[in-house]
């Protein structure tokens, strides 16, 4: 049976919200912990992991997963592309979702789709913000362990290695490429955590939703956020991927 690894990319270090993958979002919970803890009752994911930096900075976040009993895989800071190969490879991963750790509202449900949708088109990457129409916040992507073993062979570009699929979903010719639309254009709503006021937003909507005890999917997320129209703009001049500016997906 294929084996397919969510892989989680998590550092402390970033320049506009320092150490943003260990902070406090709601209660004692932590950023990380929140999105690992929403991934879990995934019935498509047969492992998560976490791949974090071999930077001294980052011995927080190994300690963190030693605690929620999370695999964490420690590679190159600048070659995340690489961090990501040997992650699947140590964990003999046949298809790999990528994740990122500044996502902590992500919906299992929103994984599920994608990965199955990837297996029933027999694509070699799909995502889900390709063509953006989820918001900010839910993007999700899945290749092949080949797709992936070719694109660490054979990507040169610093943007390449830094950001993991571009050299695959830059190259159509190569590989069998599926963008899974929402059902609704909400790509103007922002629930990452990049930025100050963005733990402003996700602080208020967590303790809002979140005490009610039962888990909280993105269509309750979206219903709230609309009701709430003076909290979605605190963030909302933010653009969005404003850290990687290259098209997502080829133009026709």
């Amino acid at each position: 049976m294929a084996n397919t690894v969510a892989v989680i990319q998590a550092r402390q270090g970033s320049s506009r919200l320092p150490g943003k993958t260990l902070t406090s979002l709601w209660g004692k919970q932590t950023t990380l912990e929140m999105m690992i803890e929403r991934l879990r009752p995934s019935k498509t994911l047969d492992k998560i992991v976490v791949a974090t930096t071999d930077l001294p900075a980052d011995d927080a976040i190994d300690s963190v997963c030693k605690i929620l009993q999370i695999d964490c895989f420690r590679g190159s800071s600048a070659d995340v592309l690489s961090r990501y190969f040997q992650t699947a490879q140590e964990h003999k991963a046949d298809h790999v979702v990528r994740l990122t750790a500044d996502c902590p509202f992500q919906d299992y449900l929103v994984v599920d789709a994608l990965v199955e949708t990837f297996l029933n088109a027999s694509v070699d990457y799909a995502a889900n913000a390709l063509i953006p129409t989820y918001p900010n916040g839910f993007d999700a992507e899945i290749m092949s362990i080949k797709a992936l073993t070719t694109a660490f062979q054979n990507a040169t570009l610093k943007s390449d290695r830094e950001h993991v699929t571009p050299y695959i979903y830059r190259h159509p010719e190569q590989f069998k490429i599926l963008n899974l639309p929402y059902h609704r254009d909400v790509s103007h709503l922002r629930l990452t955590l990049d930025e100050p006021s963005d733990l402003q937003v996700m602080r208020a909507m967590a303790d809002a939703l979140f005490k009610s005890g039962h888990y909280v999917h993105l269509e309750e997320m979206l219903a709230y956020a609309v009701s709430h129209p003076e909290l979605i703009e605190i963030n909302g001049s933010i653009p969005r991927n404003e850290d990687h500016l290259t098209p997502r997906y080829p133009k026709k």
